[in-house]
This record gives C-alpha cells, sequence and structure tokens, in this order.
C-alpha cells in the first residue's frame, strides 16, 4: 500500500499537459542573468551596471499554498552578494500547449544589516525592503541537452524574458551604513534586466531516470540493474534505497513522453 500511494503521488500527465503543467513536472529551471543596469538614488546617487552571472538553479514549491507548485526563492547573492532568498508566487498570465506567460512577483522586509559589494559599489546597508517581478515566456522546443549543463537532464522547455522594466525589476529600500534616518535612506532600482532559463523535461520522480524525454526500457532496466541498493541515480522518491516502489513508478508512468 505504501509503494502504491507513492506511485500515486508520483504519476503525471504529460503528453497532453498545458505548457505550465508540464514546467511544473520538470521540478525546477536553469536561469541565467545575463545582466542589468541599476540606479542608486537618496544619500547617495550614481547609475551602473550588473555583469552577467553564472547559471544557477531555482527550484519550484508551493510557497503561498495556491495549488501552483512554480514558486521560487530568488537568491541575492549572485547580484549583490546578499545573503537572503526572496519569495517570488507564481502567476499564470496565460497558458496553452505550446507556450505560457507566467509572472514571479514578491516583496520580503528583511531588516537585516548586510555587507553589499557587486560592479560598482560597495557598503554596509539596512536593507528594509524588497521587492522584485520577473515575467517569462515559455515556449516548447525540441527535446535537446540542457544548454545550461545544470539540470542534470534533457528540457524541451525555453524562457525568455516578456516585458520591459515595469515586468522584470528589483527594487531595494535602504540605510546606508545601517543607521536608519531619513538622511541614510537609499532606493536601488534595478532595470534593464537580461535573462534567459530552461526547463521542462521529465524529471526523475516519474521515472525518468536517464534524463531523456522519456519513460522506457532504460529506465527500467536501470531500477531492476540497482534493485535492493542505495544507488541515488535509481532512486526515484530520494528515499535512500532502490525498491519496488521506485520499480512501480517507472512501470506506472511507463511510456510517458514528451
Amino acid at each position: 500500500m505504501r509503494a502504491m500511494g507513492i506511485v500515486c503521488a508520483a504519476a503525471v500527465s504529460v503528453g497532453s499537459a498545458q505548457i505550465v503543467q508540464q514546467l511544473q513536472n520538470g521540478g525546477d529551471f536553469a536561469f541565467k542573468f545575463n545582466g542589468a543596469d541599476y540606479r542608486i538614488t537618496g544619500a547617495a546617487n550614481f547609475e551602473e551596471s550588473f555583469n552577467p552571472r553564472p547559471v544557477f538553479k531555482l527550484e519550484f514549491a508551493d510557497l503561498n499554498n495556491d495549488g501552483v507548485a512554480l514558486d521560487i526563492l530568488l537568491d541575492l547573492r549572485p547580484f549583490a552578494n546578499i545573503d537572503r532568498q526572496v519569495p517570488l508566487f507564481a502567476t499564470v498570465i496565460s497558458d496553452s500547449p505550446n507556450e505560457a506567460v507566467i509572472r514571479w512577483s514578491g516583496t520580503d522586509n528583511p531588516n537585516i544589516c548586510v555587507e553589499v559589494s557587486d560592479d560598482g559599489f560597495s557598503a554596509s546597508i539596512l536593507i528594509t525592503e524588497v521587492r522584485g517581478v520577473l515575467t517569462g515566456r515559455v515556449r516548447r522546443v525540441a527535446c535537446q541537452a540542457d544548454p545550461y549543463n545544470t539540470l542534470g537532464r534533457n528540457i524541451h522547455l525555453e524562457i525568455v524574458k516578456e516585458g520591459g522594466d515595469p515586468q522584470n525589476n528589483l527594487y531595494v529600500k535602504a540605510n546606508l551604513f545601517c543607521v536608519q534616518n531619513q538622511f541614510t535612506e537609499i532606493e536601488v532600482n534595478v532595470f534593464n534586466l537580461r535573462w534567459a532559463a530552461s526547463g521542462g523535461g521529465l524529471s526523475k520522480r516519474i521515472g525518468n531516470l536517464n534524463g531523456d524525454c522519456v519513460v522506457d526500457d532504460a529506465d527500467l532496466l536501470q531500477v531492476l540493474f540497482n534493485f535492493g541498493s542505495n544507488d541515488a541515480a535509481s532512486d526515484t522518491n530520494g528515499d535512500g534505497a532502490v525498491d519496488d516502489a521506485d520499480l512501480l513508478v517507472v512501470l506506472f508512468n511507463f511510456g510517458s513522453t514528451l
């Protein structure tokens, strides 16, 4: 009964799913930040640019319990070396079998003093508010290797920036020197964001163990050859054992493709 419950939880509709469901089935996506401009006003006034950053993975979750597991935690460390994650909640603007538009937005009030450094600015600041929004157009592409070599599986969805600054920006309200008064207040507006991403594919949790775009004989044989072991690559549910639960996941989803 336990194994069957795991199978039922893992089973997903793949072939006929809309793009939003296909993106969600992947469980995460690779995010490539290609640069942006930012403007600081208030106690300091200047404008600079962010250089591109290394690709990083953003995992999906249902952070606001609305039944859509596409929310993300945006890590600020790659941007300004700030050890903080801002929750961005997903809103589906449109969805179809071949294309979707999704907006991620959220606000955080950390009230923390940090040492911020980036390509043109370094200071101790008290961050009191962070607001962010990213809007992407998700499009189906041919099943292919992850172009960013980050997800460990093939992908079939690309995400490109949708809209201008109102739909893609980051705002920070803070105080210089971590002293909170009207003379140290600054606002940081990050604009002209340039980014792209990739995702989709079939995840290991539904039995696609080798990362291609189909659950087939290769996945079944991998489970059978490693049955009874703790081989992580063959463990669909992450419980530390390759057992009947993993075998049933592959069998239940056998033939699933994109």
